[in-house]
């Protein structure tokens, strides 16, 4: 049948049927290219806006909103830590008014660790004088180091830790009890205090007074981390009377700068709450050059998503991942993060290195 197409149509009408299909494809292609376009320009909205909260914040953070660092030493991740943990670590504050609550962890017999390291230079009471482990190491080294200058082997160790119940039966047998710390409530249930004596020959106690030689602990004891927990013009303070051979290890750098600033361990830890991790960390420089930085994260008390839930047993506590650090609760709301800074590194601006600094002189004039 000549002028009709294939499948009964007309050549004007395929040609009509070609045009329409052409128009088709030509819309559908423009559509897809418009959301094509479209898709591209969101997509590279998003990575800028990804870029600039990148450089707005300065690190990345794998933490929660309220996990945001205040500075720019590092990447920070977030550590469950059991908030059981608030009671235990070298800067634990137990006095007349913080009970302790902490447990008989990682204590070591000073007696022990004397004979381990073959030292002559100074004596121990007996075997039952214990201490943590890390307090025990540094007071070794600190003995030796006195020996060395000094060369006394007259300095005997007579107490450490003591129980609730040792401290209830000191208690109930001293009648003066204004003297004495409450069962629960003394600085030698943390396990980082020692009481040192001085003895002679035969043994015999010639008290411990921090004068002469024996001045060195409380000015070098820093070194090792120890300072002396209830220093003569601290009583109001501390709630004693000074105490010139108890001493108390807080560890490195802390002992230093505690020094250094004239501060008993109630108002140094005090002053770390106001260096929030959210907020300025404090800059702390050891006396061997090291540089630190310490912030105070408080406990997480709630905030779980089960309105049954009034406090949790557990804190997302804000670390350093690419950095050493150390955790010590404070024996009442928070914990104390201590990080150390390569030395060939510059501390983050945010760091309160002028309060630092200034503390220093003001401490050393007075």
């Amino acid at each position: 049948m000549k002028g009709q197409l294939y499948m009964g149509t007309t050549k004007q009408e395929g040609k009509n049927i070609y045009i329409i299909k052409r128009l088709i494809d030509i819309g559908l292609a423009v559509i897809l290219a418009s959301a094509a376009i479209f898709g591209i320009r969101t997509i590279t909205k998003d990575f800028k806006d990804i870029d600039t909260k990148n450089k707005n914040d300065e690190s990345i953070v794998s933490t929660s909103d309220k996990n945001k660092p205040s500075d720019t030493s590092g990447i920070y991740v977030s550590e469950i830590t059991d908030n059981e943990k608030i009671y235990s670590g070298s800067l634990i504050v137990v006095n007349d008014e913080t009970e302790y609550k902490g447990n008989e962890d990682d204590l070591v017999s000073i007696y022990d660790v004397r004979e381990k390291a073959n030292a002559d230079y100074y004596t121990v009471l007996d075997k039952d004088v214990k201490v943590r482990k890390e307090a025990a190491e540094a007071l070794n080294n600190m003995l030796k180091a006195f020996n060395e200058e000094t060369g006394h082997k007259d300095i005997q160790v007579d107490s450490g830790y003591r129980s609730v119940k040792y401290q209830q039966e000191i208690y109930d047998s001293t009648e003066d009890k204004d003297t004495v710390a409450k069962p629960g409530f003394s600085d030698y249930h943390t396990g980082y205090s020692v009481d040192l004596n001085v003895v002679d020959e035969e043994g015999n106690s010639l008290d411990f007074d921090g004068t002469g030689d024996y001045k060195w602990f409380a000015e070098n004891g820093y070194k090792y981390g120890y300072v002396v927990r209830f220093p003569e013009d601290k009583t109001q303070q501390t709630g004693l009377d000074y105490r010139p051979w108890h001493f108390r290890y807080v560890g490195i750098p802390h002992a230093y700068y505690m020094t250094q600033n004239n501060l008993c361990l109630e108002e140094y830890v005090e002053k770390l709450k106001t260096y929030n991790y959210n907020d300025s960390h404090l800059e702390l420089e050891n006396f061997d050059g090291k540089k630190y930085e310490v912030y105070y994260y408080p406990k997480d008390t709630n905030g779980s998503a089960d309105p049954e839930v009034t406090e949790l047993d557990f804190t997302m506590l804000a670390v350093p991942s690419e950095k050493e650090y150390t955790i010590t609760g404070n024996n009442t709301d928070g914990f104390i993060v201590t990080t150390l800074i390569d030395n060939s590194e510059s501390v983050s601006e945010n760091s309160d290195s002028k309060e630092s600094k200034a503390d220093s002189e003001s401490s050393a004039s007075e």
